[in-house]
């Protein structure tokens, strides 16, 4: 078994020479394998090695029991052991207590991790481990992430799996022939879970009557799968950069539509799982399902639409765009409708000049000065020049309104802005967040979206109202 982990931990690129490594032990036989075995290789590697047990509290006696035994294991092999456990706290809606109790155990071997200064977290996954977790994943219908199953090596390197390959009946050899004492974990006979119940029935049915070598070949094909799964994810990240928002985190990520219905199918799925791992909350868990619907949201004939996916995402369709953004309620189940939009106060400025206008709720200014000359250039999309002999004054800035109506350059009759904002694709909820420049008959201006006739800069022009968005 020993020479099966050497190469194991040469073909994964496990160790460094001089490494700390953080052992999670749990007193089963798999743990106490893997302390004995990284213990062995603690000279060749010049390794320095720490235990870590993390009590779940969910066996009353029995788990005080065997954090007592590791205790008692470590000190007599001269390892230093960091010991947890549970914290009194609310499992999270939608996370199995199954679940629940490897984030936290991960999340304990973690800040051991960081405090000790640790370059490793080993842990003694196996053989038999890794065809369960696959036949477990293909029975819940996981996609091709889930049937990669475990991966040897994980977070760039920090957690390691050196057993993986070895088969559970080496593992229980070993420990006979250095003598190693363990103990029963009875919770891996309650077969009101899932993997319990493979364990104790499937697998063994599967290997007498299919395949004798049905561990082997599950393991090997979580091995071609974890290769396609990494290629597939790394397309999918040369998609997202151009997609993804570098700019302040609050601000959501943006696809274009277009872009997204030219991907493969299968790249578009994961294009979008990528994408909502990376906007959702921790633990939000996020399926095919939850893809299935962003797809449809997409693909509607709508230009409008909202979806809620777990982990506290908004997926907002505004046109031609699809825009993901945290949330700060909690997420929930797949639920379509229309675009609820940003929520902004009404607001109106009456404007001098010259002087700025500050708009607090929109955190922009506007300011208005008469120029002495037509300037050269008389379009832009943060300003605006205007004639300032034909504005009817009091002039205002101010939110939009019902019925406001433009006469837009080179027309000669009126429209609706509403209609002007429909033709711009101009999302509804976004236009509550565009001020207006108005007098006392229209609105003469549109920040970056419309300038009214009206009041256009003409030859005859004396004098040139200048407003502009600083």
């Amino acid at each position: 078994m020993l020479t099966k982990v050497r190469k194991t931990i040469h073909t994964h690129d496990m160790l460094r020479k001089g490494d700390h490594v953080l052992v999670g032990v749990s007193g089963g036989a798999d743990s106490v394998a893997l302390l004995a075995v990284l213990n062995r290789l603690r000279p060749a590697w010049g390794l320095k090695l720490t235990a870590a047990h993390f009590n779940h509290k969910t066996r009353a006696a029995e788990s005080d029991r065997d954090e007592a035994f590791v205790r008692t294991l470590c000190k007599s092999i001269g390892i230093a052991v960091v010991c947890g456990s549970l914290k009194e706290g609310t499992r999270p809606r939608g996370l199995s207590t199954e679940d629940f109790l490897r984030r936290s155990r991960y999340a304990f071997f973690e800040r051991v991790r960081r405090k000790s200064g640790a370059d490793r977290i080993a842990l003694g996954h196996h053989q038999g481990d890794q065809a369960e977790t696959v036949l477990m994943n293909v029975i819940r219908g996981a996609g091709l992430a889930g049937i990669s199953g475990i991966p040897p090596v994980r977070n760039a390197g920090t957690i390691i799996r050196p057993l993986i390959d070895c088969p559970r009946r080496e593992i229980v050899d070993f420990l006979a022939g250095e003598g190693l004492p363990c103990v029963d974990d009875s919770s891996n006979t309650d077969e009101r879970f899932l993997r319990n119940r493979i364990r104790a029935s499937l697998m063994p049915e599967l290997e007498k009557r299919y395949n004798p070598a049905i561990h082997e070949s599950l393991c090997r094909l979580a091995h071609v799968l974890r290769a396609e799964n990494d290629y597939m994810t790394r397309e999918a990240q040369l998609r997202l950069e151009r997609w993804r928002d570098v700019r302040a985190q609050e601000n959501p990520l943006e696809v274009p539509i277009a872009e997204l219905k030219v991907l493969h199918p299968a790249l578009q799925r994961r294009a979008l799982l990528e994408i909502a791992r990376e906007v959702s909350a921790e633990g939000g868990a996020i399926g095919f399902d939850h893809v299935q619907a962003v797809l449809a949201l997409a693909g509607g004939t709508h230009p409008e639409g909202s979806l809620d996916l777990p982990g506290g995402i908004l997926v907002t369709r505004t046109y031609g765009l699809l825009e993901f953004r945290r949330i700060a309620r909690p997420g929930r189940q797949p639920r379509q409708g229309r675009a609820s939009g940003a929520v902004t106060e009404p607001f109106r400025h009456e404007v001098s000049i010259p002087g700025t206008v500050r708009i607090e709720s929109l955190g922009i200014s506007i300011r208005f000065r008469e120029l002495r000359r037509v300037p050269s250039v008389l379009s832009a999309e943060r300003k605006a020049y205007l004639d300032l002999d034909r504005i009817a004054f009091p002039l205002c800035v101010r939110s939009v309104s019902a019925g406001d109506r433009i006469q837009p350059l080179g027309m000669t009759g009126t429209r609706k802005l509403k209609s002007v904002f429909i033709d711009e694709k101009i999302p509804r909820e976004k236009r509550r967040t565009i001020p207006v420049l108005a007098d006392d008959i229209s609105v003469l201006w549109v920040p970056g979206v419309r300038l009214s006739e009206r009041v256009r800069v003409a030859k005859g022009t004396k004098r040139v109202l200048s407003a502009e968005i600083v």
